[in-house]
């Protein structure tokens, strides 16, 4: 298949293989292209060098050439703060199939295809704000439990009839997912979900 050329250059804190630890495609194997800059300052981020620090900057190209998965996971920080269209062209052109996973702050742009995965992880950091743009897309919601969660946001947001709830606990500490179990049995449409690339020892 042939693969569009691009030349829009991205800020890529690192691109790794592995498999998705969460969700609905838990245990498939996957690449990483974790972009620089969030919006948000979450206590328990995993990923705070996206903060801040001198990312490497890559054309659309570059990093399709440096993915090595048939899936390929945008991630950050928040994938959305960038204009992802050309990376998304390029990514599509060859075949790939995309996920994106955003805190669900910035608006989907009509130019990005319609065939991606998308998981929503509101933050409280953000008073669990989804734009609609992004609630239409979602194929997945994940919300972090921690000790500040509280199950009440489950029953005030609104998820448009998106199937797949899942509840993450915090850093696989056995008190949040005790928490976890209790709100998946208050709100049995969520399912628990734990970050298995922690538990196996993976990136």
């Amino acid at each position: 298949m042939k693969v569009i050329l691009v030349s829009k250059e991205y800020p890529v804190h690192e691109i790794f293989d592995s498999i998705q630890g969460e969700g609905y495609w838990t245990g498939a194997a996957a690449s990483f292209v974790r972009l620089q800059q969030c919006n948000l300052r979450c206590a328990w981020c995993d990923s705070k060098g996206t903060w801040e620090g001198k990312p490497e900057k890559m054309t659309a190209d570059e990093i399709l050439a440096a993915v090595h998965s048939e899936r390929v996971i945008l991630t950050g920080g928040e994938p959305l703060l960038h204009d992802l269209t050309a990376l998304l062209e390029s990514l599509k052109a060859a075949g790939k199939k995309v996920h994106i996973e955003t805190n669900g702050t910035q608006p989907w742009k009509e130019s990005y295809p319609q065939e991606a995965w998308i998981t929503v992880s509101p933050k409280k950091e953000s008073g669990y704000l989804v734009q609609p743009s992004i609630k239409s897309k979602a194929n997945e919601y994940k919300f972090v439990v921690d000790e500040d969660f509280s199950a009440d946001i489950l029953a005030q947001l609104e998820f448009n009839s998106c199937p797949n709830i899942f509840l993450s606990p915090e850093n696989v500490r056995s008190e949040m997912i005790k928490k976890a179990l209790s709100i998946v049995a208050q709100y049995p449409f969520c399912r628990l979900t734990l970050q298995l690339h922690k538990l196996i020892g993976v990136r």
